[in-house]
């Protein structure tokens, strides 16, 4: 699988179980700060498996 393929899924799967934490754990609560951290992680993942295919080229709109 690819590197960056990786990152996206298993970055996504953190994401979905923080968001479990999240919604499940009480407010402020260890387990709810662990699950906020979890989540960031997750989505950090995510961007970056996503941002390591972008040209940035591409996004500056140069040719």
């Amino acid at each position: 699988m690819e590197r960056f393929v990786g990152a996206i899924v298993t970055g996504g799967i953190v994401l979905v179980g923080a968001l479990w934490l999240l919604e499940f754990a009480a407010r402020g609560s260890t387990v709810w700060v662990l699950g906020a951290g979890l989540a960031l992680l997750g989505l950090g993942a995510v961007l970056a498996g996503i941002g390591s295919e972008l040209e940035t080229e591409a996004l500056v709109g140069r040719e």
